[in-house]
Order: structure tokens, then sequence, then C-alpha cells
């Protein structure tokens, strides 16, 4: 049998001293690392004036009333749940338009309850209104027609009279108005 080499008790190798401890990680004293933020961008309506020569056709919301006083009455309601709308503090980019959307479905509430309106079925829905339209005259003047076309998009005007009552409009979109053609009409022929 063979027997093993053993070690020398005097290594040949020693280790350098004029090298450089290396630093452990533990030696620093740690920080806690705090993430970097996120910037969000928050979409930011920007008021603009929009001018054409086409004409423009608004959807309006209608509420009439009688007297002065309760049309004044129930302008000030809106007005005040608007007021209350913006003042809430709410982190959404798109606060104003779901503040919108909410003044619009109280305002449909309203016109259900009190307008004496016929389309107070619809929540005060007129539909889209324009300069040249037919008008049903149970419903809408041409007086009327000429103050929607001079409101703007989310304001709510001061009662306005009309020789059917006072009227508490809103307009809640506008677009260009583009006529419709009407289609060719047909030779009437017989089916036989």
């Amino acid at each position: 049998m063979s027997e093993q080499p053993k070690e020398s008790e005097k290594t040949i190798y020693q280790r350098d001293k004029t090298a450089k401890e290396p630093k452990t990680v533990s030696d620093t004293p740690k920080q806690p690392v705090k993430p970097k933020p996120k910037i969000k961008k928050v979409f930011v309506p920007k008021k603009t004036t929009f001018t054409t020569d086409k004409p423009m056709e608004h959807r309006v919301r209608n509420i009439r009333l009688t007297s002065k006083e309760s049309a004044k009455m129930i302008w000030e309601i809106l007005i005040d749940f608007q007021n209350d709308l913006a003042k809430a503090e709410i982190d959404d980019p798109d606060k104003s338009f779901h503040d919108w959307e909410k003044v619009e479905k109280f305002f449909i509430r309203l016109a259900k309850k009190y307008s004496i309106c016929q389309s107070k079925k619809l929540g005060g829905d007129l539909g889209w209104v324009y300069g040249d339209m037919t008008l049903p005259e149970q419903i809408i003047t041409s007086e009327l027609v000429d103050e929607i076309m001079k409101l703007e998009k989310f304001i709510i005007p001061d009662p306005i009279k009309s020789n059917l009552g006072f009227h508490i409009l809103m307009v809640c979109e506008s677009q260009i108005h583009t006529p419709k053609e009407k289609p060719p009409e047909k030779e009437s022929r017989p089916l036989f």
C-alpha cells in the first residue's frame, strides 16, 4: 500500500499583506431605497374657441315652468349641485366630465318631476336643435331656438322666458349640423 502524501507545515504560498481588503456589503450602512414616484399625466381640457361658418346644432335638455320664481328656484338648485360637485376633491383626471354627467342626470330627474313640457317623460330632452329646423310649436319656439344657438356647452344659463313659459336650458352636446339628404323618389309603377 502506498501512503498518501502529507501536507507540509509550511505553506509555500502566503497571502499578500499589502493588498486592500475587499469591502463587504454589510460594512456600508443601509438606507431604505425609496421608489421614484411616477408622474401621472392628467388630461386637462383646454377651453378653445371654435369658429365655423357651418351651422351648429346642440343636443338640449329643457325644464319648462309656469312662473319665474319656480324657474329661478330650480335653476339655483342645479347651480348649487354643480358647485358642490366642483368643490369635492377627487383624484380623477376626468372629474369635470364625470361631474357634468352627474349634473345631466340630476337635470333629468328634475325635468321628470317638475317640468310642464311634453318632453317631461324624456327627461326634458329636446333632441338636436339647429337654426332652420321645423318646430313643434307646443314644445319650442323660434325665439327659444335663437337663444339655444347662443348657449355654451356645460353652462346652465338663467331661466329664459318665452310665450310657452320659463325655460331652464342645458346644452349637453354640440356638433356641426350636416343636413340629411332625402332619398330620391322612385317612380310608382304597378306591381303587375
